[in-house]
């Protein structure tokens, strides 16, 4: 097994990046220079870049409360400039359609470099048809040059995002890499949109994301709830999830 497998295979688990797409992102950084990371969705990836690349400047979003404190508590803390951030997720308009994403606006606009050199798109959940916005919402720090990396790929969902994504905007080499079970696509992107709007989609009208976010909160308070339950029984429902101690 590789260092990477040997340091990450205990911080796996059935939702997080996998040690294939981890061994991935090592070739990648070792070929490549990357100085400047934007992630949505934090955890692995996270501790991930703050322990192989710990100069760098990562700005991840996290829509979870719990989970943005525990990938917090295991970032290398030698790695100073990495920002877990909480992004609680909204319904908004991002050129001209209605989508469910994390409120981050201001925060993009006062922290991020002019361009990342890399975008890690891991969230938010699949099933919102959120993930759209990410590269909408970030588009004013996207260059030609910075490779974008869609977790998930081998679902309808990501598939059809990447697809209306190259309506809009004019994409390069773009490239589907089998990751043991799963799929990520790298790509770029020129940033200059060839469209006024997105094209229509049934997913991002107003009544589907009212209807979609208001399903998401109510499986929220369901998970909180059995978690809260875990607890008074004094059980760990996820032990590799546990916060560090500092």
């Amino acid at each position: 097994m590789t260092d990477i497998g040997d340091n990450f295979k205990h911080r796996i688990n059935p939702v997080s990046i996998n040690l294939a797409t981890l061994e991935f992102f090592k070739d990648y950084i070792d070929n490549n220079e990357v100085g400047t990371i934007l992630e949505f969705g934090s955890g692995v990836s996270t501790e991930f870049w703050s322990e192989q690349l710990s100069k760098a400047h990562v700005i991840s979003f996290e829509n979870s409360r719990r989970y943005r404190k525990i990938t917090a508590s295991r970032v290398n803390k030698n790695a100073k400039n990495i920002h877990v951030r909480f992004g609680p997720l909204r319904i908004m308009k991002l050129f001209g359609r209605r989508y469910i994403s994390y409120k981050i606006g201001s925060y993009l606009k006062k922290n991020a470099p002019k361009s990342f050199d890399l975008v890690l798109i891991d969230g938010p959940p699949g099933f919102l048809y959120s993930r759209e916005a990410t590269i909408l919402q970030a588009i004013d720090h996207i260059s030609e040059n910075t490779q974008i990396i869609v977790d998930d790929a081998e679902r309808a969902i990501e598939k059809s995002t990447i697809e209306r994504w190259g309506e809009m905007f004019e994409m390069h080499d773009l490239q589907f890499h089998k990751m043991g079970k799963k799929e990520i696509a790298t790509f770029r992107i020129s940033p200059e949109p060839k469209l006024a709007k997105m094209p229509p989609s049934p997913n991002h009208k107003l009544g589907k994301s009212i209807w979609l976010l208001l399903t998401f909160h109510k499986q929220n308070l369901m998970h909180n709830l059995w978690l809260f339950k875990m607890r008074l029984l004094n059980k760990e429902p996820f032990p590799d999830q546990k916060m560090t101690e500092d």
